[in-house]
């Protein structure tokens, strides 16, 4: 790991962290923001209050909002505190299939890619598995400094989505919206025109930008577009997920073995099972990374 993917927390994010924390243990500052009761010491992850906290530019009122709507986006899976074990959790394992390893965007900072290459199942159990492995994919891209302190590109790949519908889509989206992001730049990639609407509406109806300075950031581009700064685009080729043809966190060319593999009863590639290894390893190693602040 290079010194600059190294996070050091300042003494103003520091001081942002005990302000928002002293925040959340106040019974009528919770109350005011839709949770009956204030949060327990033993309640309030500290690494998770830590990204909240930089996200949110050091504000402490803002973080302590954005921990409580985090929280509340969780609550219909009894997820009601955020935890160590989460974080470690590999029974999540298998849904980060759903997420790609890139590199960096033109800025330096990383790129947080989305590919919802199959359904969560209709089911209570599976559902909280798939959101805790957003969670770590999450906490892993902001484990690096430039990006926790800057922002990041925010990519969603839509040309494999499932086009059977299972009936959770919306429910685990508006979910995943709650999830603390400074996006500079939303590229939606792989979307029909029929169904460029009906993505924008979802996006509205779940919060995802609810600030007009968001809605102004999406936009709908192929593969092509953007690598090419031209047309708006921020991303290198050589940062696109490997399947895509990029070379993204220097693994070696893996797309000449196309023998089958069974993983999880569903076939893949040897190369999609490789690169998928490769990315539950470095979300484990980023996450190991990210210190625990001392508030």
């Amino acid at each position: 790991m290079m010194p600059e993917d190294i996070l050091v927390y300042t003494a103003e994010e520091l001081e942002a962290m005990r302000r928002a924390k002293a925040l959340l243990l106040d019974d009528a500052f919770c109350r005011k923001n839709d949770r009956p009761t204030a949060l327990s010491e033993s309640e309030i992850s500290p690494r998770h209050l830590a990204v909240t906290t930089v996200i949110s530019k050091c504000r402490a009122e803002e973080t302590a909002q954005k921990y409580l709507a985090w929280l509340k986006g969780f609550a219909y899976w009894d997820i009601t505190e955020f935890s160590e074990e989460q974080l470690t959790d590999t029974r999540s394992d298998r849904y980060l299939i759903n997420y790609r390893m890139a590199g960096r965007d033109v800025n330096g900072t990383r790129i947080f890619w989305i590919e919802g290459r199959g359904n969560v199942p209709d089911d209570r159990e599976q559902e909280r598995l798939s959101l805790m492995a957003g969670l770590r994919y999450h906490m892993a891209v902001h484990s690096d400094p430039k990006t926790l302190r800057e922002g990041l590109t925010f990519v969603i790949d839509v040309t494999n989505k499932p086009r059977e519908k299972i009936g959770n889509e919306r429910r685990l989206q508006k979910s995943y919206n709650s999830l603390p992001l400074r996006p500079q730049h939303i590229f939606i990639v792989g979307a029909r025109p029929l169904v460029r609407a009906s993505i924008n509406a979802l996006l509205k109806v779940t919060g995802f930008v609810s600030k007009v300075k968001i809605l102004k950031r999406i936009r709908f581009m192929t593969l092509e577009d953007i690598v090419d700064t031209a047309k708006g685009g921020s991303v290198p080729e050589g940062s696109l997920p490997k399947h895509l043809r990029g070379r993204s966190c220097g693994i070696e060319d893996l797309m000449a073995n196309v023998e089958i593999a069974e993983t999880d009863g569903e076939q893949k590639t040897d190369a999609e099972a490789i690169e998928d290894e490769q990315l539950v390893k470095w979300v484990n190693e980023r996450i190991a990374s990210l210190p625990v602040p001392d508030i």
